[in-house]
């Protein structure tokens, strides 16, 4: 079985694909509001060298929240992409986070960022304050802008945050695209309010990333949080269908490394793949 949401996000029909990763160098510039920066690299040719090792077609590369709203590096990656640079064969896609209060970001803007690879834009809520929260309507314009554009809209937030700016979203944008599962409380999985905004959401409209384990549950070994969410898993590809579910690496799980390598991830999709069959 095959999980094609990340086809469907790339516009790429064939090919398996790595759904979330993120691409960074030393000294760039990091954002002024930051929860997190890295002392290392990134780089795409090692990216690069992990998904030819794995068989795998490409990735989406996101941009890291710890830059912010300055694209450029991403850019210059799916540049270099595109020459080839990266190896023969490989396909990228990014995702860009914008500031929603930049009233300089155009429909052309948007469209030349489409035309260097861009599909989507990233709004990462975790950790905001309740009344940023309930007060996405600073972000209407910036949604309709980029859902004229064919874009996507993703969307990290904690699962007992998750419904309303879901649903909030939708009301602006074609395509949702929600990481790690949803971010469902660790204490309740599949209780979590998040759950049931996703699986009630319109058909055909919200994509689901089936990635990074640690984050929903910190507090256990990556391989005991990939059989935890085993039923999570089954309950999203039973309600949303395989096309609209996506696998990502994570790589290089910023703040959870040392924990798994490459090959651990590619195993976990294949280990959710499995349990579908095996209805455990």
């Amino acid at each position: 079985m095959h999980l094609s949401g990340a086809n469907a996000l790339m516009g790429i029909a064939d090919g398996d694909f790595d759904g979330h990763a993120h691409v960074f160098a030393a000294g760039l510039p990091l954002a002024a509001k930051r929860r997190y920066a890295p002392d290392y690299e990134a780089l795409p040719m090692t990216y690069a060298a992990l998904l030819g090792a794995h068989g795998l077609a490409g990735g989406l590369l996101v941009q890291p929240s710890f830059l912010g709203t300055d694209n450029s590096y991403l850019l210059s990656v799916l540049d270099a992409a595109r020459s080839g640079a990266l190896g023969a064969g490989l396909l990228f896609r990014g995702v860009v986070v914008l500031d929603p209060d930049d009233r300089g970001i155009t429909s052309d803007g948007l469209d030349q960022l489409s035309r260097q690879g861009i599909v989507g834009m990233r709004i990462n809520a975790v950790g905001w304050p309740d009344s940023m929260l309930q007060d996405m309507a600073r972000w209407t314009r910036l949604l309709k802008l980029a859902d004229a554009a064919g874009w996507h809209v993703e969307l990290q937030c904690e699962g007992d945050r998750l419904a309303p700016v879901l649903a909030h979203l939708l009301a602006h944008c074609q395509h949702v695209v929600v990481d790690h599962f949803g971010l469902p409380r660790a204490d309740d999985l599949l209780g979590c309010p998040g759950q049931s905004a996703l699986l009630s959401a319109p058909e055909g409209r919200v994509f689901v990333k089936v990635s990074a384990p640690y984050r929903v549950l910190p507090d256990l070994c990556p391989s005991e949080a990939v059989d935890r969410l085993m039923p999570v898993f089954r309950r999203l590809h039973e309600g949303l269908g395989s096309t609209q579910l996506l696998w990502g690496s994570d790589w290089p799980w910023t703040r959870f490394e040392g924990r798994q390598n490459f090959s651990d991830c590619v195993s976990w999709r294949d280990r959710w793949l499995a349990g579908l069959y095996r209805g455990s």
